[in-house]
Parts: C-alpha cells; sequence; structure tokens
C-alpha cells in the first residue's frame, strides 16, 4: 500500500506587483501551494499606468537603474528593451514574466483583502476576501502569508496652516496623471525626490511657472554620464565588496567615501550649483536616496524651474508664504511627499504598530527579523519590499522571497530560522544600528526601513541559497577555482557589469537549494557585449554632434 504524499503548505501572497510575482514564482519553485491577490484586474502594481486615482507610473516615468541592473535573476529583458526602460516596458516586462512562469494559473485577480487573522490553535492563517465588485466576503485558510504591497502605500500629504482659505487645487503626486491638467497654472511642486524632479520637469512645457519647493538638498546624478556610460554599471561585484568591507571596520569612513564619490559625480556631469538652488549640501547617502535626473538641472539652469524654500502656510486664497518669508502667487499646489506602508489588514500584526520604538510608532524601525519576517509569527507571517539597501529593487524582492522559500521550507537541507531570542538579539542590534546613523545627522530623516547592507546582504544570498560570495570572493577556494579554469569569465562576473543573472549562475551548495538558471552565463556574457555596443554607439552619436556644432 503507497504511503500518501503530505500535501504542501498553502501561501496566499498579497500584491502582485513586481514584488509579489517574484515572490509567487519563488515559492512556487520550491514546492509550496501558492494563490496570489490583487485588488487590480491586472499584475506589474504600480508599473501598469492607470487614471484612477491609485498609485500608477505615468507614461512619461523612466526607471532609474538601467536594465542591465534592473531585472530578476533569471528572466532578461527582451532585446530592443530602452538602456532605462519606460514604465511600460517595465509593465510588459512583468506581464512576460508572469506567462513566462506559468504564474497565472495561481494568481486571483480584482479581489480585495478585508481581513487577516490568525488561528493559533490550527496553527494557520484565515484571510478575508471579496470581489472588487461584490460584497460577499469569504474566508479562505492558509498555513502561511506574505506581504507584497510593499512601503508605499498611503500617500504623505503635509498640514498646511490656513488650507482652508486655499482656492486653487492641492494634490498629491498620486493624483499627477496629465501634466496638460496644469496649462498655463503657477504649480508649486513640494519635495525633492525622483518624483519631484520629474514631476516638475514634465509641467515645464504646459505650465506658466513651475516652482520647486524644498526644504534640504539632495544629490542629483544622471543616467549617463558624459562620456557614455550608464551611471550604475560602474558599481561591480568587487567594487561593492570593497565598500561594504569598509563599511564593516569604519562605518562613518565609509559613508564619508560613498558621499563623496557620489559628490564627485555630481561635480563631474552637471559643474557648480547655483546657491539660490539650495541643492547643497545634500543629506547622506544613509538619510536620503540621490536624485537620479537629465532634465532637472538644466531646467534650474534654463529658469524654467524655480527653486523655492518650503511652504510655510497660505497667505491668500491663491498665494503661499515660504520658509524663508517670501509669499510666491500659485494656482496648484502638487506635493511629492512620498509615501507611508499599510499593514492595516494584518491588524494587531502589524510589524509598523512598533511599542518598542519611540512613540510607539516608528515605520522606520518595524518589529520585523531582517526586515522580512515577523517576530511573532516567523515561520508563517513574512514582508518583501521593505528590507531597503541602495540596490536594485527587483533584485532586492527575488532574493528577499528566495530566502522566505528556503526558510521555510521543510525540504532536507535547507536553512532553518534562528531560535526567538537570536532574532529578538538580531532586532535590537538592528536599532541600535539606526540609533548611530541618525546621530550622524540628528536633523536629517532616517531613510524608511533601511538595513545595514554589509551584514544585511550576505545573509539574504546565503540564506537564499545563491554562494556568489563563496564563488568570487577573496579568499575561497571556489574563487580561485574560477579564476584558474575560467579566467576571462570570471574577471567579467567580478569587475563587469554586476547583472541579476550571477545570483542563479551557480549551483545551490545545499540540497533543496534555489533553482540554477540555465541560461545565466549565456545572459551575463550577452549583457556585457549589449553594454559595450551601446556605449560605442552613444560615443559615436556624441562627436557627432559635437562635430555638428562645430561646423554650425
Amino acid at each position: 500500500m503507497s504511503r500518501q504524499q503530505p500535501q504542501p503548505p498553502t501561501v496566499a501572497v498579497i500584491g502582485l506587483g513586481a514584488q509579489g510575482l517574484v515572490t509567487v514564482k519563488n515559492l512556487l519553485e520550491q514546492g509550496f501551494d501558492v494563490t496570489g491577490f490583487d485588488r487590480n484586474d491586472y499584475v506589474g502594481g504600480i508599473w501598469h499606468y492607470s487614471a484612477e486615482h491609485h498609485i500608477s507610473a505615468l507614461p512619461t516615468t523612466v526607471v532609474n537603474v538601467s536594465r542591465e541592473r534592473a531585472s530578476f535573476t533569471d528572466f532578461a529583458f527582451a532585446p530592443g528593451t530602452d538602456s532605462y526602460p519606460s514604465s511600460a516596458q517595465i509593465d510588459k516586462y512583468l506581464n512576460d514574466y508572469a506567462d513566462a512562469f506559468n504564474l497565472r494559473p495561481h494568481l486571483q485577480l480584482s479581489t480585495k483583502i478585508h481581513a487577516m487573522e490568525r488561528d493559533d490553535g490550527q496553527c494557520c492563517w484565515h484571510v478575508t476576501i471579496a470581489g472588487s465588485t461584490s460584497s460577499e466576503l469569504e474566508k479562505r485558510r492558509f498555513d502561511k502569508v506574505v506581504i507584497a504591497t510593499g512601503p508605499h502605500n498611503k500617500p504623505v500629504m503635509p498640514e498646511l496652516p490656513n488650507l482652508e482659505a486655499f482656492k486653487g487645487e492641492v494634490v498629491h503626486a498620486i493624483a499627477f496623471k496629465e501634466p496638460k491638467h496644469f496649462q498655463g497654472k503657477r504649480v508649486l511642486v513640494v519635495g525633492v525626490s525622483n518624483s519631484a524632479a520629474d514631476t516638475a520637469t514634465s509641467l515645464v512645457s504646459v505650465a506658466a511657472k513651475v516652482y520647486l519647493s524644498h526644504r534640504s538638498g539632495s544629490i542629483i546624478l544622471p543616467r549617463f554620464l558624459k562620456d557614455g556610460e550608464s551611471l550604475d554599471h560602474g558599481l561591480s561585484y568587487r567594487r561593492f565588496q570593497l565598500s561594504e568591507t569598509l563599511d564593516s571596520v569604519a562605518p562613518r569612513l565609509s559613508m564619508n567615501f560613498m558621499d563623496g564619490f557620489v559628490s564627485k559625480i555630481q561635480q563631474q556631469e552637471f559643474g557648480a550649483f547655483d546657491a539660490q538652488w539650495r541643492l547643497s549640501p545634500s543629506p547622506s547617502l544613509l538619510h536620503h536616496n540621490p536624485t537620479v535626473t537629465d532634465t532637472l538641472v538644466p531646467g534650474l539652469r534654463a529658469g524654467t524651474i524655480t527653486s523655492t524654500h518650503a511652504p510655510r502656510r497660505i497667505a491668500g486664497d491663491r498665494t503661499v508664504e515660504l520658509e524663508d518669508g517670501n509669499i510666491i502667487a500659485v494656482d496648484s499646489i502638487v506635493y511629492c511627499t512620498g509615501y507611508r506602508p499599510d499593514y492595516s489588514i494584518v491588524g494587531t500584526h502589524d510589524p509598523t504598530l512598533n511599542p518598542s520604538a519611540s512613540g510607539g510608532y516608528d515605520e522606520h524601525t518595524a518589529r520585523l527579523y531582517q526586515n522580512i519576517f515577523s517576530l511573532e509569527y516567523p515561520d508563517s507571517l513574512a514582508f518583501v519590499g521593505i528590507a531597503i539597501i541602495i540596490f536594485p529593487a527587483f533584485l532586492l524582492s527575488d532574493l528577499s522571497s528566495m530566502a522566505i522559500a528556503q526558510l521555510w521550507s521543510n525540504k532536507a537541507g535547507t536553512p532553518s530560522l534562528p531560535s526567538h531570542k537570536e532574532m529578538e538579539h538580531w532586532y535590537a542590534e538592528h536599532l541600535a544600528w539606526v540609533d548611530r546613523v541618525r546621530a550622524l545627522s540628528p536633523r536629517r530623516k532616517f531613510r524608511k526601513f533601511t538595513v545595514r547592507s554589509s551584514q544585511w546582504l550576505p545573509w539574504v544570498t546565503q540564506m537564499a541559497g545563491c554562494d556568489i560570495d563563496d564563488q568570487l570572493g577573496y579568499f575561497t577556494w571556489n574563487s580561485w577555482r574560477l579564476w584558474w579554469r575560467d579566467r576571462e569569465f570570471y574577471n567579467l562576473l567580478a569587475n563587469g557589469i554586476w547583472s541579476p543573472h550571477a545570483y542563479r549562475l551557480f549551483n545551490s551548495s545545499r540540497p533543496g537549494g534555489r533553482k540554477k538558471w540555465d541560461g545565466a552565463r549565456e545572459a551575463i556574457i550577452r549583457v556585457n557585449e549589449d553594454v559595450g555596443a551601446g556605449l560605442e554607439k552613444r560615443k559615436r552619436e556624441r562627436a557627432h554632434d559635437e562635430a555638428r556644432i562645430v561646423a554650425s
């Protein structure tokens, strides 16, 4: 009589943007019974343009990471994709990804999640759902749940004193869909983030006046450097490892080095900034992401965008008083002030309801192990997309979900979560590190959900079973063996384009480890060849343009 095979654990993945799709795929790959849910009738999350009043990229949005570094580990962008893909190209990529790995049979779209309840007696979660057009609720049972909605859920809208007196329009970037809506208007864009830069520059051709209002400065970086190289192509695996080593032994020196490095790039690419723009001095990268834009500085120099202080209060029906006392006339205010997370569906298990942090609520220090696993239920509740380092977002989600799949697996040879005491100790150490980072610049905000990359990235890579450090590190036998046997390819991996495909190149060193991608080597070589050809093409185009200018 044959023995009945045990049923695989059931997992609900909530949110089917990039983070959710890769999580569904990696859990399926490890043998879990997965169902993905999304309230929309499409996959792709924010990358699918929608005119509705919720978060989505604009048709004009271009990503800030090159296609060579923006992909998932085992799925390359289609040939012909722009060097910096548009939102439509990212949307297509995510849909192609869902089709390539046959994810759609496991996805339930147009479904709202109303609540989650923990059943300790049955060791499961009850997820209450409803169709987007139905009021009838259905309760589903799952062994495990992954929240993949990310940190950008609720718009942050600062409160301006006397706002009720303003007769113009006040919107958040979430509602900014069509620049032509602001035709002939005087617009105050609040913020100096990527979205603020994109919003301000998109208004130049239609608005009567564009103000960029901000309290602090920012590092401004272009997508392409003057020599034609993409901004993120200069950071190879080897250079990143050297930076991480410096961070592990001398954190302050590492911070100063990185801040100085990006400041030098800014100076080389854009020259000196006008002091009236107040973009310098900029916060440390530990506190504020750089603003990646090719068009903001030219707009400021041309006078089509005017930099101002942050708004203090509404002065009249169409006037705003700034923090320096000046009063400007505006018809519209667009807040590009970011978003905050919303994990209210988890109820009391929301990790941002944090009694251990000052003030009782601090979204910056969510109560999670490695910013992934719930400290209450680490073996059944996890979050993808809120462990933040300066690293490609798709790759972070891929590695995080691979780690979840490995640590939740019951297959022989897969790793296990540490004891509760050890996880609490990690969290206490994380809080102490956050306090030290904040103390470096007490007046600056801390970047939400940041983890210490020199410790977190090796951990997640090892848990995911990628073993890249063992294959490329300075002091490992496997690294020396690869260097000896395949020196040209080794140098390409260590010093060439740091491709996400390298994380699927090698077999996992343990049984039950993550799946290797047989196409990884070819994809890595092709990426580097394409980059070289693209760089030469841009150099020729630049030389042609310069010759034409001289001739004229």
